[in-house]
C-alpha cells in the first residue's frame, strides 16, 4: 500500500507531525513566562516542520508503504515516552536553576526529536523490531 507522492501531502505530513514535535518540546522546555513558551513552542513547530518535510520527502517511498496510524505511532511514541522519562530524571537530578535548566531541556527535546526521526526515516524502528524479535524469539 503506497501513497502516489504529491508535495501536498508531504506538508500536511510535516506540519502535522511538527505540531505534535512543536506541543510536546514546548511544554518540556521549562521557562519562566507564557510569552516564552508560546515563542519556544512557535521555534519547535517551524523547525521540526522544515526537518520532516526533508525526512518525509527524501523517504517518502518508505514511509508511504506503513499504514497512517502506524506512522504516526512509530513516530509520536518515542518522542512522547522519550520525552517525558528524560525530563523527569532531568527535573530529578536539576530541579529549577532558570537557564540551567531551559537549556537541558532543550537539549533533551532535541535529543528526543533526534531519536524519534531514527526510528521513523532510518530504519531504527525496523532494526528494534528485529532485535526483539530475535531476542523473544518470537515468530513475526
Amino acid at each position: 500500500m503506497s501513497e502516489a507522492f504529491s508535495r501536498g501531502k508531504a506538508v500536511i505530513w510535516a506540519i502535522s507531525l511538527g505540531i505534535l514535535t512543536a506541543f510536546t518540546a514546548g511544554s518540556l522546555v521549562t521557562v519562566q513566562t507564557a510569552r516564552q513558551g508560546m515563542v519556544i513552542t512557535g521555534l519547535w513547530l517551524v523547525f521540526s516542520s522544515a526537518v520532516l518535510y526533508v525526512l518525509v520527502v527524501e523517504n517518502w517511498d518508505q514511509w508511504a508503504r506503513e499504514q497512517p496510524l502506524v506512522r504516526i505511532v512509530v513516530y509520536f511514541a518515542p518522542l512522547f515516552f522519550g520525552t517525558v522519562v528524560l525530563d523527569a530524571t532531568l527535573s530529578l537530578i536539576v530541579g529549577w536553576q532558570g537557564l540551567l535548566t531551559t537549556v537541558l531541556d532543550t537539549l533533551v527535546a532535541g535529543l528526543v526529536f533526534a531519536g524519534a526521526i531514527w526510528l521513523s526515516f532510518y530504519r531504527g524502528a525496523d532494526l528494534v523490531r528485529e532485535y526483539v524479535v530475535d531476542k523473544l524469539d518470537a515468530e513475526w
